[in-house]
């Protein structure tokens, strides 16, 4: 601009672009402040979409969720004119953002909220099977179900214990092999629950009977399950927001199968401990994300599937190579010191599977129900009442699966792909006990639960869901400690 184009008193004349724009009027630049004049600008805070909330600021679904154009409704905000430049962005990627909590809430708050609707949720289940079996008896025990009536004299412990609570008492009292009654000697159980089942009744001095067998897997399995629900709620409100958090725990609370989380089954012990890998891999912590879910696969096979999850997270966070071949080698330890066992002990490395067979493979509990449900739909639904267990399992299976695009848009990858390994893999080999597999699929809770946060959800919308939940929740408990067959 020449000298002629100003004022004395050095103002800009009117043929200048106006203040905050460059010459060619495209590109937006920041009017120059002196450094003395210069405020410091609170950060504007961040809805629960992750979006910032500034008047006349919103997101332009065109541009990517993170591009941030004029609303178009606020006449006060000028229109900025086309440019080949992109606009500015703010903030990490929806998947990586942490919303802050409001002030002086800090994540201990939603903690203790969500392990109260936990406990809340625990005690009415457990008085509707106590009422349940105080008037109903149990259903007849089916030729292949082991006795697993541990406490005939107390209803409120005995539905708790059914099915395959008598394999892991029958490995904890007596370990694999010998005179074990389940199958193959009880080889088909991964070792971690049994173990603690019997280190807690050698801890507290009482003989190994099958009724305190049964009453420690009972003991073990609601305490993992009190300790994973909070730790879940601050996963959800570290990404979306305490409302996010909230939901998160309320819908793994109602979950339909959940009842299996606070039976004597390794459920509960399987989520908390993916939980504490995925949480102490988040913050770097790869040692102990490691150790983790070392203990992960020696609960189930598939705590397997977060070894490749957790490495993909420490390649994108940059770790140390030592870090990185420590987490390689520590993460499916539990199932290879598994496999290691059986090949010293029954000079077979697959003897678990091997013990699965003993039940079915995939003939049977994925392609005859296919074709059950494809050519006679009628008879799945009115014929044997166990086929209606497994309608809801595979209607799980298809809302975790319809969850997935979701879990991938809003969460980090590796929790995206622990989840998407888990659900894919289960629903494909298996339709039987898929309901009960699929409850660690964590990002579905978090997806859901970021979804149900959303305004367009409150109100009669979010309660449905929920009540509907826990009805089922409710009818499936009462069901299995009656020992019918939902397994």
């Amino acid at each position: 601009m020449s000298s002629e184009d100003r004022d004395p008193g050095g103002a800009a004349s009117v043929d200048s672009p106006p203040e905050g724009w460059d010459q060619t009027g495209a590109r937006f630049a920041a009017p120059a402040v002196p450094p003395c004049a210069a405020e410091p600008v609170p950060a504007p805070p961040w809805n629960a979409e992750g979006s910032p909330a500034v008047p006349g600021v919103g997101v332009d679904p065109t541009s990517g969720p993170d591009t941030l154009q004029p609303l178009a409704s606020d006449p006060a905000t000028p229109a900025i004119p086309p440019s080949d430049v992109p606009a500015p962005t703010i903030g990490p990627p929806p998947s990586e953002r942490l919303v802050p909590h409001p002030r002086g809430r800090p994540w201990v708050g939603i903690a203790i909220e969500a392990l109260a609707v936990a406990v809340a949720s625990r005690v009415v289940l457990a008085g509707i099977v106590w009422v349940s079996l105080r008037v109903f008896p149990r259903f007849a025990p089916y030729p292949v179900q082991l006795p697993d009536t541990f406490f005939p004299d107390h209803p409120a412990l005995d539905g708790w214990a059914r099915w395959d609570a008598a394999h892991y008492v029958a490995i904890a009292g007596g370990g694999y092999g010998g005179d074990n009654p389940s199958p193959h000697g009880g080889v088909g159980f991964f070792p971690l629950f049994p173990l603690l089942m019997r280190g807690a009744v050698e801890v507290v001095g009482a003989s190994p009977t099958p009724a305190h067998l049964a009453l420690a897997g009972i003991v073990i399995a609601n305490l993992c399950f009190l300790g994973a629900v909070p730790l879940l709620a601050r996963l959800g409100a570290e990404r979306f927001g305490p409302a996010a958090g909230r939901h998160a725990a309320v819908l793994l609370s109602v979950a339909p199968f959940g009842f299996f989380f606070n039976a004597a089954y390794s459920e509960s012990l399987f989520l908390l401990l993916t939980l504490l890998a995925l949480t102490w891999a988040g913050r770097s912590r790869w040692w102990w994300a490691g150790l983790a879910a070392a203990l992960a696969s020696a609960t189930r096979l598939v705590g397997v599937a977060l070894a490749p999850a957790l490495i993909l997270l420490a390649v994108r966070r940059g770790a140390h190579r030592r870090d990185l071949a420590a987490l390689t080698l520590l993460s499916p330890a539990g199932a290879v010191a598994y496999g290691g066992y059986g090949a010293w002990v029954f000079d077979d490395p697959f003897a678990y599977f091997r013990a699965q067979a003993t039940w079915g493979g995939w003939e049977e509990h994925v392609r005859f129900y296919a074709e059950l449900f494809i050519r006679h739909p009628t008879r799945a639904l009115t014929g044997d009442p166990r086929h209606l267990v497994i309608v809801l399992n595979v209607a799980v299976a298809l809302l975790c699966l319809a969850l997935l695009p979701r879990v991938w848009r809003t969460l980090d990858p590796a929790l995206a792909l622990f989840t998407t390994l888990l659900v894919v893999v289960q629903s494909a080999f298996t339709w039987v006990s898929l309901g009960r597999y699929l409850l660690p699929a964590i990002g579905v809770y978090l997806a859901a639960g970021a979804l149900l946060a959303r305004p367009r959800w409150s109100g009669w919308a979010r309660d449905a869901v929920v009540i509907g939940c826990a009805l089922l929740l409710g009818v499936l408990a009462v069901l299995y400690g009656h020992a019918f067959w939902v397994v």
